[in-house]
């Protein structure tokens, strides 16, 4: 039957059915869709993250302190990790809804990867936050004091401050990226989570 008559019998006029798909009306309403947000905060993501990848690349030939450098080639890699792990993500989530299974399948199986995704990144990111917080304040009392590593890190009082550096900022770094990841993410996968539970209601 044609998509007209069809619009017709179920109330609508046929004027709103030729506005609603013209090309740019029906762009509009497709990203406003929370996968297609989704999709486009995460493209953002991924090309932030290389771009503090290559700057962490450039300080490694610039800081000839093998303390430091082991930590940023530590940070390089994680930041590989992060990106290559993000793009393969990226991949698999469709610019709107692929009609291959049912929408709920769909929409449940692309929630349930991008918060595995996050999941991944919350566990691993325990054990990069100290190497970053270490590697800087090694790199900030370097320049302060104009000394040696090793003379830095002689004086008793900088490792204690070193020690508290650590007890403080690995879990104010955990609970910024978590505000980070709902500020960036949340609406969009609270939106996506409320079709899904829609469908099975």
């Amino acid at each position: 039957m044609d998509s007209k008559k069809v619009w017709q019998n179920i109330g609508g006029e046929e004027g709103m059915l030729e506005n609603l798909m013209k090309e740019g009306n029906f762009s509009r309403i497709h990203s406003k869709h929370p996968l297609s947000k989704l999709r486009n905060t995460l493209r953002i993501s991924i090309f932030l993250s290389a771009m503090i990848t290559m700057v962490y690349i450039l300080f490694i030939f610039l800081i000839p302190v093998w303390q430091i450098t082991l930590a940023l080639i530590i940070l390089t890699l994680y930041n590989l990790f992060i990106v290559y792990d993000s793009r393969k993500l990226y991949k698999k989530l469709p610019d709107g809804v692929l009609p291959e299974n049912s929408l709920k399948e769909e929409l449940s199986f692309h929630y349930g990867a991008f918060m595995q995704w996050w999941h991944l990144q919350q566990r691993t990111s325990i054990f990069i936050y100290p190497v970053a917080a270490a590697g800087g304040f090694i790199w900030g009392g370097m320049m302060g004091s104009g000394k040696t590593v090793e003379a830095f890190l002689y004086n008793p009082a900088m490792l204690i401050i070193l020690g508290i550096i650590l007890l403080v900022l690995v879990p104010l770094s955990y609970w910024f990226a978590r505000i980070l990841f709902q500020q960036m993410y949340g609406r969009h996968l609270k939106k996506l989570k409320q079709l899904i539970e829609s469908m099975e209601s």
